[in-house]
């Protein structure tokens, strides 16, 4: 039984790892979006509750806690790859990459430790709350960024991917990107969280009444948010459009029949049988869709390989795209060594040169081993070669309709810079092949979508999505999933997405995350008030 005085001690450590359950709570596979309101409150109740001696360490231990429990559990997914390579070693990689990514929210806790005092009229005290609420929500935001962006960047679910359903609120992000939804998400985290602090400072609710200015703030914010939101939603896009109508096969092949060199002739069989039943659908598609490493060692693995795919191509009578590893000699005479790319395959006609786009954010751990010549042999052989990154965001041509791709491949479609640097080259409509069977029936496909969808309304383009395993769906320009296919479920879709002709680039498109500098500069201002 927990005594009080032991719950005295202890109960921040509770509420910290609280936050951290809480807002694992807000993502697949709980999806309980309405929690990332309130969040942060308990890491925020037990920041300001320590005493001024333990606020230095203790803090940023108490939010290391909050990112540790967060981390660990909504990344849990990445203990699938154990079972797949057979190293029980990696059961410990979520709490791995947990202990790299809970140092941002134990920085930011470090940050917000002190609040403002109460000032001498509630005027004063007023705007040094909401001075202080707009300040920490810039040092998360920058610190999100900075998340997304370090050693390569690893920035999934930041609080505003929670609401990714909310129509109106996400619509912003075509203005900030989804660090913007983020920004009303923590500064009404803070707002509540001041609130209640000045209530219970008081003991008293007819405190409420001096709260006015920060609660109508919060509520402006919102607001703002939702009726630009809305806005966006009932307008009608006058823009001349292109039909473009496209079939992607979802083989739901599993990773272990992939790395199965017996099993090569079932998926080219399956892959097959799935173009069969999508090259009878009629009227004919515009464009055939096969996921990321549709074939297991890919379409330039052999003769074999080759031939079955552009077999495939012409029984189709139609454009193909895929995703296939494609080797490239690094000299202009086609000698030298060979690089290996990840990369989007277009296919217009067999007698036709082929284009492609090769995938230029790899993987690290994955697709490269960084510091490959200091690790033991044993992590070596888990990525036993390295993929080279592309250097160029080029388009991919479709010939009937005109249409510019912007292909993203594999978790591309989660990195809003990728996806800038193709529709500021001029793309149309974007296009992501992936495959996330390396994760098995885990909630990463899900999660991958939530991230995902986010490009489609930062650009106002429509996203096409083609996955191994799922989600095999399209996202309009507003972020709305219109056609599906089930998660770990083999088929066909058929997807027909308006392209438009002229797109208008967005404010995000132009700007990016330029704003966020502002956001870097509120934060130091934040840190070098601590030292004061």
């Amino acid at each position: 039984m927990i005594t009080s005085a032991a719950f005295s001690k202890n109960w921040p450590w509770l509420a910290a790892a609280g936050s951290g359950v809480l807002l694992t709570l807000c993502f697949a596979p709980w999806n309980l979006p309405f929690l990332i309101w309130v969040a942060l409150l308990p890491l925020l109740a037990a920041l300001w509750s320590l005493p001024k001696d333990a606020q230095k360490w203790k803090a940023p231990l108490l939010g290391f806690t909050s990112g540790i429990v967060f981390f660990t559990a909504t990344f849990s997914w990445l203990s699938e790859l154990a079972d797949l390579f057979d190293s029980p070693a990696l059961f410990g990689l979520p709490l791995l990459l947990a202990a790299y990514l809970a140092l941002y929210p134990a920085l930011w806790s470090w940050l917000v430790t002190y609040p403002p005092h109460p000032g001498k009229t509630n005027a004063a005290s007023s705007l040094a709350n909401i001075n202080f609420a707009i300040r920490a929500t810039c040092a998360w935001v920058a610190l999100d960024w900075l998340r997304g962006w370090l050693f390569t960047g690893f920035g999934w679910n930041s609080p505003g991917v929670a609401l990714h359903n909310n129509l109106a609120l996400v619509q912003i992000a075509d203005l900030f990107g989804v660090h913007g939804v983020t920004f009303v998400v923590v500064f009404t985290n803070m707002i509540l969280a001041l609130v209640v602090r000045r209530i219970a400072q008081t003991a008293s609710i007819r405190t409420l009444p001096n709260l006015r200015a920060e609660i109508m703030t919060a509520l402006l914010l919102v607001g703002l948010s939702v009726s630009y939101g809305v806005r966006c939603v009932v307008q009608k896009n006058t823009g001349p459009t292109v039909p473009l109508r496209t079939i992607a096969i979802q083989p739901n092949i599993a990773q272990e029949e992939k790395f199965d060199e017996s099993e090569e002739n079932a998926v080219l069989k399956k892959i097959e049988a799935l173009m069969l039943v999508a090259a009878a659908i009629q009227p004919a598609p515009d464009l055939f869709l096969w996921p990321e490493a549709a074939t297991p060692r890919g379409m330039f693995a052999d003769e074999a390989n080759h031939d079955f795919t552009l077999r495939q191509a012409a029984l189709a009578k139609a454009p193909l795209l895929l995703g296939t590893l494609e080797p490239v000699p690094t000299g202009p005479d086609g000698t030298g060594e060979m690089y290996e790319y990840n990369s989007a395959v277009l296919i217009n006609s067999p007698e036709k040169p082929l284009q492609s786009y090769r995938k230029r954010h790899i993987v690290p751990f994955g697709e490269f081993l960084p510091f490959r010549d200091w690790l033991p042999r044993w992590v070596r052989m888990l990525v036993p070669g390295d993929l080279e990154a592309g250097k160029e965001a080029n388009l991919l041509f479709l010939e009937k309709p005109a249409v510019r791709i912007g292909a993203l491949v594999c978790f591309e479609d989660s990195l809003a810079r990728e996806t800038r640097a193709l529709v500021l080259a001029g793309a149309q409509v974007l296009v992501n092949l992936t495959n996330d069977s390396w994760f098995g029936g885990s909630a990463a496909a899900a999660q991958h979508l939530a991230n995902a969808k986010f490009r489609a309304i930062e650009t106002r383009l429509p996203l096409i999505r083609c996955a191994n395993t799922g989600e095999t769906c399209s996202v309009d320009a507003l972020g709305r999933v219109e056609q599906r296919l089930a998660a770990f479920t083999e088929g066909v879709d058929t997807v027909a997405v308006l392209v438009p002709e002229h797109p208008v680039q967005t404010t995000y498109t132009r700007f990016g995350d330029l704003w966020i500098a502002g956001c870097g500069l509120a934060a130091l201002v934040l840190a070098r008030q601590k030292r004061l």
